[in-house]
This record gives C-alpha cells, sequence and structure tokens, in this order.
C-alpha cells in the first residue's frame, strides 16, 4: 500500500542503503589478503582485485581522500573495501 501523497516524511523510517562498515585488512609476506571484522570473524580471504581507484573529493569543505579496492572473495562473493586515507580506517561496501 502506498501512503498517502500529502503524508509527511517520517525520519524516523528513513536509514543509510548501502552504509560501509567498518573492516580489518591483512596482507601477508606471501601476498594473500583477507578481509575481516573487528570481531576477529573473517569475511574472506581475497581471490583476486578486480578493481582499484582513489578518490579525492571536496576540498574546499571536509576533505575526502580514499583508496578504493573491488575484491573477488573465496567462494566468488564481491565486495568493495576502502582505506580512508586520512584517518588509516578500512570499510567495507557490498557493490
Amino acid at each position: 500500500m502506498v501512503a498517502h501523497s500529502r503524508a509527511p516524511l517520517r525520519t524516523d523510517r528513513l536509514r543509510a542503503v548501502n552504509e560501509p562498515q567498518p573492516v580489518t585488512v591483512e596482507v601477508y609476506e606471501s601476498g594473500d589478503m583477507t578481509v575481516g571484522r573487528p570481531d576477529g570473524r573473517t569475511v574472506g580471504k581475497v581471490e583476486a582485485i578486480l578493481e582499484s581507484w582513489r578518490l579525492d573529493d571536496e576540498w574546499w569543505r571536509e576533505s575526502i581522500s580514499r583508496s578504493y579496492l573491488e575484491l573477488l572473495l573465496e567462494g566468488g562473493k564481491r565486495v568493495v573495501v576502502f582505506q580512508n586515507l586520512l584517518t588509516g580506517q578500512w570499510f567495507m561496501q557490498q557493490p
């Protein structure tokens, strides 16, 4: 059912879509790479880096500087991780 067109917008029903989640990214001497959650659970071992890019934006307001990686994990799952280059923190999003 669709809400009445003149119904006020309820902010308690809004939520961010695909909000970045904090993760850890480990790169080992062997070249292997894993993505994990802050609680220690492993998201997956990286099979391939599909794409990489960098974003530097909004220098006139709050600076954004990020390095993105699109990863293929074991089992075929694809994720996008990025490192905030200003803080060093890693985050994950589903593509």
